[in-house]
């Protein structure tokens, strides 16, 4: 085997290890934020849970408080 051709397995072999490398630390900063983003989600101060105004209702906002839809379409 050459001298050249050493070198080139050498590089080969250094930048699997470099991609390797790069890799695992990617997949261990997507974990790391996923965690952290779980966590933020458990701290969130849950719904109220009564009923709210209009939560039953087919018709948008507008038209529930009265004002004529804006869409003109809309209308019949």
């Amino acid at each position: 085997m050459t001298s050249f051709a050493t070198s080139q397995t050498l590089a080969a072999s250094s930048t699997t290890w470099l991609f390797t490398g790069v890799g695992v630390i990617i997949v261990a900063v997507l974990i790391a934020a996923f965690w952290f983003g779980s966590r933020r989600t458990q701290n969130k101060p849950m719904p109220p849970q009564e009923p709210q105004p209009g939560s039953d209702s087919w018709q948008p906002p507008e038209a529930s408080q009265g004002q004529e839809p804006t869409d003109p379409e809309h209308r019949a």
